[in-house]
């Protein structure tokens, strides 16, 4: 039993440390089957899409009757083989290899996309998960004070020093407050079933990672969406370059090599032998709407990099309302901070006036749950950094080393 403590959170550590690398790790079985089938989707287009240039080999094979007007008739036996295989495309061929090199880097990073995008929600259902349970022992602890409240209340109504009012203020307080303890409950439950969607890990005993803030440059150098429209634009202006040459001349290379028999069944003819040839084809197409096609080509790769630029500040502009949302966060901190020096000063007070008979317990108790509402208070702000900062990790394309 003493070490199971250290065993497990080596392991959530090591798990950790293959999520920098491999963001595949922490998710469910049945989520890594999907994204793997999704590589090899886009892996096996790549495949099609890089050599699709490359035109068939037709192996054929014939037999048939015929009948002249010599009046000869006879049965045929043919077999060939024959190809087709553009040359030259005006710089086609190898658009169409760049397309296809583009467009794969553009299906990885979307894939990355994916992953990023569940362990996101994953963590963030985690986070708010070990949130909502900090909620539940301030809900917990307000219990306590009104219960106190309470009570303290219907001494003084029954001697007459308070009214109905305030009695049955504290009593719908406590009831408000009841209500909130289900509906943090209730959240346990539900963020619990979220992170069984998309993993295996127990919300309640999982340790999670410190995630640490990330330079604005690192930031915007390697934000996921960026490089997928950088990328996007690439395979774009590649496609437009296969478009504008599919209208340009080509030059085609036919060869065809096969051996044929006749039989004729009038005469005693027979004759059979190897037969080939092979020709060069200048393509030059005329298109009416050569011209919109390519431009329409254009136009989608001129718009998808004009969103590059549209996308890079609002990523600029989205990391700063991250900033100063943490920022806020940290001010609560040293605020509430402050605060808790007062109740320790507060508190030394109060234990001075019970022991000299002058404070109640009551008074003692009340203002520590409050001190201990105020130390969850910031516990919640920084599950609140860290889940803006799990935002902004996992927002960045990975490294092989993690980082």
């Amino acid at each position: 039993m003493k070490n199971s403590v250290p065993l497990y959170i080596i392991f959530h550590l090591l798990a950790f440390i293959s999520l920098s690398a491999n963001d595949k790790e922490l998710l469910s079985q049945e989520k890594q089957n999907l994204l793997l089938q999704e590589q090899n989707r886009y892996e096996s287009e790549y495949e099609k899409l890089r050599y699709n240039w490359i035109a068939p080999l037709n192996l054929g094979a014939s037999y048939g009757y015929d009948k002249v007007y010599t009046g000869d008739y006879g049965t045929t036996s043919n077999i060939s083989v024959s190809i087709s295989q553009d040359i030259f495309r005006s710089g086609g061929i190898t658009y169409q290899i760049e397309y296809a090199d583009a467009k794969k880097r553009v299906d990885e990073i979307a894939l990355a996309k994916e992953i990023a995008a569940i362990n996101e929600e994953l963590f963030s259902a985690l986070l708010n998960y070990k949130k909502t349970l900090y909620q539940k022992k301030q809900s917990e602890l307000i219990l306590k004070n009104k219960e106190i409240e309470i009570f303290i209340k219907r001494q003084l109504y029954d001697v007459g020093k308070a009214d109905i009012t305030e009695l049955n203020n504290a009593l719908m307080a406590q009831s408000d407050e009841l209500k909130n303890l289900v509906t943090h409950k209730y959240m346990l439950a539900q963020l619990r079933e979220e992170v069984s969607k998309l993993s295996d890990v127990d919300p309640a005993v999982f340790l999670l990672p410190k995630f640490t803030l990330i330079e604005k440059e690192t930031y915007l150098q390697n934000n996921l969406n960026l490089n997928f429209l950088r990328l996007q634009t690439k395979s774009y202006e590649s496609l437009y370059s296969v478009t504008k040459s599919s209208y340009m001349p080509s030059v085609t290379l036919s060869a065809n090599v096969g051996y044929q028999e006749y039989d004729s069944k009038k005469y005693e003819n027979k004759y059979d032998g190897n037969y080939y040839g092979a020709r060069v084809m200048l393509n030059v197409p005329f298109t009416y709407n050569a011209t919109a096609t390519t431009q329409e080509a254009k136009a989608s790769y001129l718009k998808q990099a004009a969103q590059v630029a549209d996308m890079y500040r609002n990523t600029k502009a989205s990391y700063t309302q991250s900033i100063e949302l943490i920022e806020s966060y940290r001010s609560y901190n040293e605020i509430t901070l402050k605060n808790l020096s007062l109740y320790d000063e507060l508190i030394e007070a109060i234990e001075a006036g019970v022991n000299t008979g002058e404070k109640t317990g009551y008074d003692l108790q009340t203002i520590k749950n409050t001190k201990a509402i105020e130390e969850l208070n910031i516990k919640l702000s920084e599950i609140n950094i860290q889940i803006e900062l799990a935002k902004l990790h996992f927002a960045l394309k990975r490294n092989d080393d993690g980082q």
